[in-house]
């Protein structure tokens, strides 16, 4: 049986058309009888995405209808092939689309409205889960092997995704490069707050058929695989950034990889994944959050260790910023509804979360082709990692 929708699933811009345009718009109940006459492509104006392509796309309509859009976002896989196998193996793909169709309509945040989403059926859940039980369980010569070549032998396969949503006009955002105004730091924190507490305990955690992805990583060894493969040659290769202090925390996290992983994944909340700031648009009526391929569920230390990990400048005083920062989040979570969650658990979890940066510095360097401006991301995110952590190892 052929595993492609019989539809067309454009993955460029240069699949795109007006009639597919049409279609999908009209799909999603926004027009009834107006054609797409025209249409222009150009960057969203946020964010820089290293999984997909983010594309925005100008129409022009035959005819005015009330709804009908003056622009759409267009998401498609990225095309770099290696960024791309990666991706999949992690889900980003499909984690984003479950988000969407499954999550967002009960969402307590504003995120963009989803207006198309089409993919050509992946495994299933339970093949999926044999598979990676499979592979991780490998001997540790043979996930090495892997993980040095992951590049390679991690290939993407030939599904087709493609997600059409809201564009948000006249959005701010601060990009990964710059650092936020403390009063937007504060809006993401009480944001995220709001978010873990809907979702806090709520039983549809533990339902594979809607939230099928923990967080961190599906493939704890396979992970550590790529680190081991790769931790020797980054350090000697950019020793500015990979310091003795950062490394220690970073091969702290081998250590205890798979029982930290099985740590963080314990389902409390929702997650979003990829808390930078420039998957947070501030407009006129609120936060709207974006950009949820690493979006399932986990302790809430990862999505605010994870913000504040990006965020806060290198300095003699960045660890006590952190600390205040951190209780700043649990003073809201609190006032939220949270009653179960202590103050010294969630800042033991963020001490972890930080570990875990320092080691997601090392993967990213190592395996993914990202960049800022031309500023690898391990230059960019190094330094403010190490500026945060704690003399002492968490206390886990």
């Amino acid at each position: 049986m052929s595993r492609r929708l019989p539809i067309q699933i454009p993955q460029s811009v240069e699949e795109i058309d007006a009639a597919w345009l049409t279609q999908v718009v009209r799909a999603g109940g926004l027009v009834e009888s107006a054609v797409v006459v025209g249409f222009r492509t150009g960057s969203p104006g946020s964010g820089v995405g290293f999984q997909g392509q983010t594309i925005r796309v100008s129409l022009d309509w035959d005819t005015d209808e009330p709804d009908a859009p003056e622009a759409v976002l267009v998401k498609f896989p990225t095309d770099n092939v290696g960024n791309r196998g990666l991706a999949e193996a992690e889900g980003s793909y499909d984690r984003e689309f479950d988000f969407y169709e499954r999550l967002s309509a009960d969402f307590p945040v504003r995120v963009p409205r989803l207006i198309h989403a089409a993919r050509d059926p992946g495994p299933s859940l339970a093949s999926r889960r044999r598979r990676e039980r499979l592979v991780d369980g490998l001997p540790a010569p043979v996930v090495r092997f892997i993980g040095r070549h992951a590049r390679k032998l991690v290939r993407p396969s030939k599904r087709r995704y493609a997600l059409v949503m809201e564009y948000i006009a006249d959005a701010r955002v601060t990009t990964a490069t710059d650092l936020p105004p403390a009063e937007d730091l504060s809006a993401i924190l009480r944001t995220l707050a709001e978010m873990h507490a809907h979702f806090w305990g709520d039983p549809r955690l533990a339902d594979d058929s809607l939230v099928e992805w923990s967080m961190v990583t599906q493939m704890p060894n396979v992970m550590h695989g790529l680190y081991r493969a790769w931790r020797d040659e980054v350090v000697e290769r950019e020793q500015g950034v990979f310091t003795d202090d950062l490394m220690r925390h970073a091969d702290w996290v081998g250590d205890h990889i798979v029982d930290l992983v099985a740590h963080l994944n314990e389902p409390l909340s929702i997650r979003h994944g990829d808390c930078r700031t420039d998957n947070m648009l501030f407009t006129d009526a609120g936060l709207v959050m974006i950009d949820f391929g690493v979006a399932g569920s986990g302790r809430p230390a990862g999505d605010v260790a994870y913000l504040l990990s990006e965020t806060i400048p290198p300095g003699p005083g960045a660890r006590a910023t952190f600390l205040r920062l951190c209780r700043e989040y649990h003073d809201c979570l609190i006032a939220a509804g949270v009653t179960d969650h202590p103050l010294d658990e969630f800042l033991t979890d963020c001490d972890i979360v930080l570990a875990v940066q320092a080691y997601r510095v090392v993967l990213i360097e190592a395996a993914f082709e990202a960049d800022y401006d031309g500023q690898s991301l391990a230059h960019l995110w190094g330094p403010r990692v190490r500026s945060l952590l704690s003399d002492a190892l968490p206390g886990f």
